[in-house]
């Protein structure tokens, strides 16, 4: 496996990296995806048919009191066709908070995996690469169809390949170290409070939207009895 990145603080940042072959990030769904119409009423027109307008002028024809008892019967109905509209965009969207929400929830549980790992993983120094090495780490950049950028001098170009991760900096020097492992107890401690920050933070867009769905359906079953 090979990916890449381009950032500030590379090292800190347990999202940076993107697979070039394709992982578990490419499966999941997309959080814009079509949602599914199965719980979804008929579709609503709020605009009188011809049917309608021909009863209405039939009704007119027959006495003032018809026509008035037409006209309430059509604006129940076009409210009631309004109503269930507005009940089914609301279904919609909670449709695709769901999906987002599936997204999210894979997304903690790839950073707890990864937290759990550089948590309980031994410490890793850091090793940099003398110039034969760096010239070998730079082909493999290119191998997999990379070009390193140009980098200022507080910029890190990192890839990872096999587990280990290599970092370009803008001093010309290139390290490594263990994929997901800290190589101090310093870098241990950021890199677990990064983690548990980006956990909370997506775990607050996270709840449960049975019971307003079940509101929802409820009220548009209503309407169409």
């Amino acid at each position: 496996m090979v990916s890449a990145v381009s950032s500030q603080a590379a090292t800190l940042n347990p999202l940076a990296y993107t697979a070039l072959d394709g992982g578990n990030n490419a499966k999941q769904p997309a959080s814009n995806a079509t949602p599914d119409d199965s719980d979804r009423g008929p579709a609503t027109q709020v605009s009188l048919s011809q049917d309608a307008l021909d009863r209405l002028l039939a009704a007119a024809k027959q006495s003032p009191d018809a026509a008035s008892q037409a006209m309430n019967a059509l604006s129940q109905a076009g409210h009631r066709r309004g109503e269930l509209a507005k009940i089914n965009s609301q279904l919609t969207l909670l449709d695709l908070q769901d999906a987002r929400q599936e997204t999210n929830k894979a997304g903690i549980g790839r950073l707890q995996k990864s937290y759990d790992k550089m948590l309980n993983s031994p410490i890793s120094p850091e090793v940099t690469l003398n110039a034969a090495d760096a010239a070998k780490a730079l082909q493999m950049l290119k191998d997999a169809g990379r070009t390193l950028p140009p980098l200022g001098p507080h910029v890190t170009y990192g890839f990872v390949k096999d587990g280990i991760q290599y970092n370009f900096r803008g001093d010309g020097t290139v390290t490594t170290r263990k994929e997901g492992i800290a190589t101090s107890v310093e870098d241990q401690q950021k890199s677990l409070a990064t983690r548990r920050a980006m956990m909370d933070l997506i775990s607050r867009d996270i709840r449960d939207n049975s019971d307003a769905r079940a509101s929802l359906i409820a009220q548009r079953d209503a309407l169409m009895g």
